[in-house]
């Protein structure tokens, strides 16, 4: 068990450091590259390492520690082992390409002559953790149809699963701690980004996971977080960047004030809970969303919780409370941060729907009629029931 090779058509073989030690199974596999998943540092002196490509990651097997960043680095340099490619070439190689056919009994097979000529050996303290998620990282970029990329019904914790279970056919003690094993999940949820070293680091949804531990850590010592991640900021920066302009917010759903109907919340910022039961609740009395810029005064004055006032000056209604600490929803659900609208306080609207309790809408469209409305009644609006089309009630104004 101080080696083993993981079945397929690569030379890549995981294992302990007492294995990487033994010189002779060195010799014996061939190995080109060695990537230890720990501090550690080969002896050069002996004459078996002197000719290895060797990258060390310092990291320890602990369920808080951040493995997913060096997901890139891993699959690059494991992939360069057996293909004898420098990085760069990886920026022309298509991940989602479906991989050759692989024989769940295949261990031990012979790679074809044009098969690569590199051997790989991955190793931590024991084989067991942090070797066993590097591998299975590298498996998941280089062999994405194995596991069900193609099928809209895998989930990421069955792929994840699948390429466990892969690696456990010739290495049975391979088991990822908890905190790798869902930094795996985010990993094929991102797509598997190795076309640079910090490919995970610029991904958005890496910068909001890392973001929310650092509010978690903040939150646990019983304080506000150092700083404050606006997501509606964040999101149009990214869209400025793809696209070169502003993108519309127009469509979908909108959560506004039900006082004097100014948009808090729409689609991409809404946060999805569930209840008891793990079942969507339409009754549930509240909406969780981000942490969205109109909070800023509020959020800046640091403390560890309190009220959500609508940022319209002329309205300044309460509705809502945020707790950087998180708090437990009426329908059972434990939401961390949580930035939750009262249900009692908001609507629920389509975008591009006027609705009946859109004051200014009905306004405008009286005074395109040329009907003038009486003084003050263009400021006071009405409520409806939330997301009742009125287009056709108005269509006689």
């Amino acid at each position: 068990m101080a080696l083993n090779k993981v079945n397929g058509p690569d030379e890549l073989y995981i294992g302990g450091v007492f294995g990487v030690n033994r010189t002779r199974l060195v010799r014996d596999h061939n190995i080109t590259h060695i990537l230890s998943v720990m501090k550690y540092s080969l002896n050069r002196d002996d004459a078996a390492f002197r000719g290895i490509q060797h990258l060390s990651i310092d990291i320890d097997d602990m369920d808080d520690q951040d493995m997913l960043v060096h997901f890139p680095r891993i699959v690059r340099f494991i992939h360069g082992g057996l293909s004898s490619a420098g990085p760069s070439r990886l920026q022309n190689l298509a991940a989602d390409t479906p991989a050759p056919p692989v024989s769940p009994t295949a261990q031990g097979a012979s790679a074809s002559p044009d098969s690569p000529s590199g051997a790989v050996l991955v190793h931590c303290a024991m084989g067991k953790s942090r070797s066993a998620t590097a591998v299975i990282a590298f498996l998941l970029w280089k062999y994405p149809h194995r596991f069900g990329k193609a099928d809209s019904a895998t989930t990421a914790r069955d792929a994840v699963a699948r390429a466990l279970q892969w690696v456990r056919e010739t290495r049975p003690i391979a088991e990822p701690n908890d905190g790798f094993m869902r930094q795996l999940e985010m990993w094929w949820d991102m797509g598997c980004p190795a076309d640079s070293d910090d490919a995970v680091e610029k991904n958005p949804a890496y910068q909001r996971w890392l973001y929310k531990r650092e509010v978690e850590d903040a939150a646990r010592i019983g304080r506000a977080p150092g700083w404050i991640r606006f997501e509606d900021e964040e999101a149009q920066v990214a869209s400025d960047k793809a696209t070169g302009r502003t993108d519309s917010a127009a469509g979908g759903t909108e959560l506004r004030c039900k006082k004097c109907r100014r948009v808090l919340a729409t689609a991409p910022f809404l946060v999805p809970h569930r209840g008891r039961g793990n079942t969507e609740r339409s009754d549930c009395p509240h909406f969780f969303i981000e942490a969205l810029s109109w909070m800023r005064p509020i959020l800046e004055e640091g403390a560890l919780d309190g009220r959500l006032i609508c940022p319209n000056a002329k309205c300044a209604a309460s509705i809502g409370r945020y707790a950087w600490q998180g708090f437990k929803c009426s329908c059972g659900e434990w939401v961390a941060p949580a930035f939750s609208l009262q249900s009692s306080k908001v609507d629920k609207v389509v975008a591009g729907r006027k609705q009946h309790g859109d004051a200014s809408a009905i306004a405008e469209r009286m005074a395109a009629l040329g009907i003038r409305m009486p003084p003050g009644a263009a400021a006071r609006p009405t409520v409806s029931e939330p997301g009742v089309d009125t287009d056709k009630c108005k269509e006689n104004l």
